[in-house]
C-alpha cells in the first residue's frame, strides 16, 4: 500500500510539471501544419511544416483515439529536434491510429492545440475482405523538374564529381559544401560556399576525413532571403567522404611556386660576392621592347560574402559581425570596412566569425591597394575554406605584379 501511494504521488508530480511546462491555447498560438501520414505494412512516415515562431523541439502524439480538446495523461510523446519535420513511426497492424504533432519554443514551452488536419491526423489499417484486383497502368514519363534538380556528388578518387540539372541556364547558381546534411534555408549557415557561377559539371577536393555533403541554390534566391531548399533534388542526402590515403599523393599548395637554385655561391649562402655577366645584343633588344608594352588593365573581383552574414542572428559576435558587412561591407566603404574589422579583430573571437572576419578584412585591403596586407589575411583564411582563399591569393598577386 505504501509503494502504491508513493508510485501516485510520483505520478501527480509528474503531471503536473509536465502541465507547467505546457503553453496555454488560445488564438495565435503557434503551431505545426501541413501534417501528412503515409503508411506502408507496419511503417507510418509523418511529414510536417515546423512553425517558424516556435523553435523548440517537436512533440509526436500517437493514439488509438481522436485527439480532441486535450492530450490524455498516459501518452508519452516522441520528441524530435526542431528542422527535421519528419518521423518514422514502426507500429502493430490495427484498426486505426492517430497523430497529433505540438510545436514547442526554446525555453520549452510546448503549444497544445489541436487543430484537425492541420497538426493532427489519422491513418487506417482496415483492409476490405476481397481486396479488387490491380490495375495495370502504364504512367507516362515523368516531367522535368523546374529548377535546379538531380544533384549527385560521385567520389572519382581524390575529388568529388558534382553533376545536376537546371533548367534556367541564366541563372547563376551557388554550391555549397556542408558536413551536415542540408534540409531546410537554416542548414546553410553551417556550409561553405564552393564555387558560385557554376555550370553543370564541377570538380571539387574536399578535406580527408570528414563526412560531406553538398547544396545547389540560384544566387538572387540567396540575396532575396527565399532559398528553396528539396532534399534529394537540389541537395544530396547521402555523404561522400575523401580518405586520407586517396588524397596522400595530392599537394596541397594551389599553384607549385618557383624554385631558387643556389649555384656559383662564394664565401657562404647568399654571400654578397656576385659574377657580372653582360647581356648579349638580342637580349638588350627583348628588354627594351617588354619595357614599352602597355600595362593590361586589372579587372577587380566581386566581393564575396558568406551565406550567414546575409541573415540577421539572434546576438553576440555573429551579430556583431553582420552589422559591419551590412553597413561598411555591402556598401563598399573600404577604409571604414579595414578600420572597423581591425578593432573587432583585435578581441578574441570564436574560430569561425574569425575565419569570415579575417576574410572580409582581406577583401577590403584588396580594394584599397594593400595587396601585401590583403595576402596575409588570405593565407590565414585558407585552412578554413582553401578554395575560396587560393581564388582571392591568385587575384592579389595577380594585382601585386600590374
Amino acid at each position: 500500500m505504501k509503494k502504491l501511494s508513493i508510485f501516485l504521488a510520483i505520478l501527480i508530480f509528474l503531471s503536473a510539471g509536465l502541465a507547467a511546462q505546457t503553453a496555454p491555447a488560445g488564438q495565435g498560438v503557434p503551431t505545426v501544419t501541413q501534417i501528412n501520414v503515409e503508411a506502408r505494412n507496419n511503417l507510418i512516415r509523418l511529414t510536417w511544416v515546423d512553425s517558424p515562431e516556435a523553435r523548440g523541439p517537436v512533440y509526436i502524439f500517437r493514439s488509438a483515439r481522436p485527439f480532441t480538446d486535450s492530450i490524455p495523461a498516459n501518452i508519452r510523446p516522441v520528441v524530435v529536434r526542431y528542422g527535421t519535420q519528419y518521423y518514422i513511426d514502426d507500429t502493430d497492424d490495427i484498426g486505426s491510429l492517430y497523430y497529433f504533432v505540438a510545436a514547442s519554443d526554446i525555453y520549452g514551452r510546448r503549444y497544445d492545440t489541436i487543430i484537425p488536419q492541420i497538426n493532427s491526423a489519422n491513418v487506417n489499417f482496415a483492409q476490405p475482405d476481397a481486396p479488387a484486383p490491380t490495375p495495370v497502368i502504364t504512367m507516362p514519363e515523368p516531367a522535368p523538374i523546374e529548377g535546379l534538380s538531380n544533384l549527385k556528388a560521385v567520389m572519382d578518387g581524390e575529388k568529388v564529381t558534382i553533376t545536376f540539372n537546371n533548367t534556367h541556364s541564366r541563372r547563376n547558381t551557388i554550391l555549397y559544401r556542408s558536413t551536415r546534411p542540408v534540409r531546410s534555408p537554416q542548414d546553410l549557415r553551417n556550409a561553405v560556399i564552393v564555387q558560385p557561377a557554376t555550370d553543370s559539371f564541377y570538380e571539387d577536393y574536399p578535406v580527408p576525413g570528414p563526412s560531406w555533403y553538398y547544396a545547389l541554390v540560384y544566387e538572387d534566391e540567396v540575396s532575396s532571403g527565399n532559398i528553396s531548399i528539396n532534399p534529394g533534388i537540389n541537395t544530396t542526402t547521402s555523404a561522400v567522404v575523401v580518405t586520407a590515403s586517396q588524397a596522400a599523393g595530392r599537394s596541397m599548395r594551389y599553384r607549385p611556386l618557383p624554385e631558387l637554385t643556389l649555384s656559383d655561391m662564394q664565401g657562404g649562402f647568399l654571400s654578397n660576392q656576385t659574377q657580372q655577366h653582360p647581356l648579349g645584343a638580342e637580349s638588350i633588344i627583348m628588354l627594351r621592347n617588354t619595357q614599352t608594352l602597355p600595362k593590361e588593365q586589372l579587372e577587380l573581383k566581386r566581393p564575396r560574402v558568406f551565406v550567414i552574414d546575409l541573415q540577421t542572428p539572434a546576438g553576440g559576435e555573429e551579430s556583431a559581425l553582420f552589422q559591419i558587412v551590412k553597413e561598411y561591407f555591402e556598401t563598399f566603404e573600404w577604409e571604414g570596412a579595414c578600420t572597423i574589422l581591425r578593432h573587432f579583430l583585435s578581441l578574441p573571437r570564436s574560430r569561425d566569425v574569425e575565419a569570415r572576419a579575417r576574410f572580409y578584412l582581406g577583401q577590403s585591403l584588396y580594394f584599397t591597394g594593400s595587396y601585401r596586407e590583403a595576402l596575409m589575411q588570405f593565407l590565414s583564411f585558407r585552412s578554413y575554406h582553401q578554395i575560396e582563399a587560393n581564388i582571392w591569393i591568385d587575384a592579389v598577386l595577380a594585382a601585386m605584379v600590374q
